[in-house]
């Protein structure tokens, strides 16, 4: 379980082609860039929860 929370992000990230546009922008930024931006809380949280996971199992 733990593997596939910390799978999810780096899938995100690696699949550029999925949001390399433009279109729509979120206060004059694209896409891409603000994805990426949103892209590094996920990750964190991602990696808190294989965390706590990890630690919960004996």
């Amino acid at each position: 379980m733990k593997y596939l929370l910390l799978l999810a992000p780096c899938v995100l990230t690696v699949l550029t082609p999925l949001y390399n546009a433009l279109t729509p922008d979120f206060l004059g930024i694209p896409l891409f860039y603000w994805l990426q931006l949103l892209l590094i809380p996920v990750s964190a949280l991602a990696i808190w929860a294989a965390d706590r996971v990890a630690k919960a199992q004996p």
